[in-house]
């Protein structure tokens, strides 16, 4: 397959780095910062000067970008981008957007008769280094079959959601992380209270240690007891800040209260009004402690 990739972020220059030089595909890169690109056309990558020319006969297109705005900026009726996509080639979208915008994406596409998978990935940029994230696939049915074999590079659990609309994928990806930076807030309120009562943080840590096996979420309970609040290969607090506004907004879309986000939404903003876009998500922590007059 000719696979077009756009967006190399940390977690897009992950994923991607399992595709290229591959014999059964060819892989053309693009990015905003054409330096992102060097190490890829060093692998037999081809770098695209535009995205418009990045697609040009793609089998695939898959774009790993910032959110519904970077997306939308492509792709659109009309697009310059849209009219260079062939028909029938398949749109698998990395990104974290919203359920909205995913709806959105897929009806464009059936209008352009090209195909649509909304495919969101769980896990940090090392475990998509490992090629061991969980992904949710929804959308076109001929098409998740065919990108299925491609995920399986980077993703070591792909997720089929059959027969519902793309945007369900989106919404899956939007609960999980919810319960991810849930997890964060309550583990980082109960250091901080502890601290305040005299309890050792160690002891907090042994107990969260062993409640939370799973990598995914055992890696915070080692930041959080260190306050080891460099984002590094992790998520950082500006994206965190927009997947849970992403949260807020798709569950007032339903009217589905969600008190502990609207926390952490808050604690989120105290920390960009700081300074601190750039540290990991799970600095919220800082915020705690700031709060309760530790630091």
């Amino acid at each position: 397959m000719n696979i077009a990739f756009l967006g190399l972020g940390k977690m897009g220059a992950a994923m991607a780095s399992h595709l290229v030089g591959r014999s059964e595909h060819t892989l053309t890169v693009w990015n905003r910062s054409v330096a992102k690109t060097e190490a890829f056309a060093m692998k037999g990558a081809r770098v695209a000067a535009t995205p418009i020319e990045a697609v040009q006969g793609a089998d695939v297109v898959i774009t790993s970008l910032l959110d519904d705005k970077s997306v939308e900026a492509l792709f659109y009726s009309d697009s310059p981008l849209m009219n260079a996509l062939r028909k029938d080639a398949i749109h698998l979208c990395l990104t974290t957007i919203s359920p909205k915008c995913a709806d959105r994406l897929q009806a464009l596409h059936q209008e352009h008769c090209s195909r649509y998978v909304s495919g969101p990935v769980i896990g940090r940029p090392n475990v998509a280094q490992a090629g061991k994230l969980m992904q949710f696939l929804a959308g076109d049915a001929s098409a998740m079959a065919e990108i299925t074999p491609i995920c399986e590079y980077f993703s070591e659990n792909v997720k089929v959601l059959a027969d519902v609309p793309a945007s369900v994928a989106n919404s899956q990806k939007l609960c999980l992380n919810f319960f991810a930076v849930a997890t964060i807030e309550v583990m980082a309120e109960c250091f901080t209270l502890g601290e305040k009562l005299g309890v050792p943080r160690e002891n907090l840590a042994f107990f969260f240690d062993k409640a939370l096996p799973a990598p995914a979420l055992n890696v915070y309970v080692q930041k959080l007891f260190s306050r080891d609040t460099q984002s590094g290969a992790g998520f950082a607090m500006v994206g965190g800040k927009k997947d849970v506004s992403l949260m807020l907004q798709s569950a007032s879309d339903v009217h589905c209260p969600l008190d502990i986000a609207t926390v952490i939404a808050n604690k989120m903003d105290s920390a960009l009004a700081l300074g601190l876009s750039d540290l990991d998500w799970s600095a919220i922590q800082e915020i705690s402690r700031k709060r309760a007059g530790l630091d």
